[in-house]
């Protein structure tokens, strides 16, 4: 009985694992291809109806109006690149790379032994 239990526990163990390594690498396999600083930039996305979205892309010196839904992409057509400025990477793009910066920083702090919000002329 208790034999069993053990063994399911260590399976159930190597299930959550086995998942957590999977989202890590489908984290990092997504994360590389969609970095901000690509030649290709989504400016701007709009629902009009469900699963169906207008999308105007830039992709290099070109912008389109692609229509999107769930089996294909279909271009509506090519958009006057004037209007649409290269924009720098937003806020968004960025937030994940700032947290990776924040958490590095946080966790050698404490290694070194420092308490959080302390800085160096205080230690």
């Amino acid at each position: 009985m208790i034999l069993s239990l053990l063994g399911g526990l260590l399976l159930f163990g190597l299930v959550l694992l086995a998942a957590w390594f999977c989202t890590r690498w489908l984290g990092g396999y997504y994360r590389t291809r969609g970095a901000a600083g690509g030649s290709i930039q989504v400016l701007e996305r709009t629902a009009i109806g469900p699963d169906r979205t207008l999308m105007i892309v830039r992709a290099g010196e070109r912008v389109w109006l692609l229509g999107v839904t769930p089996q294909n992409i279909q271009p509506i057509g090519e958009l006057d690149a004037a209007a649409y400025p290269a924009q720098a990477p937003s806020p968004a793009a960025t937030a994940g790379r700032d947290f990776s910066a924040a958490l590095q920083s946080a966790i050698q702090g404490w290694k070194d032994g420092k308490k959080q919000g302390q800085d160096d002329e205080n230690s």
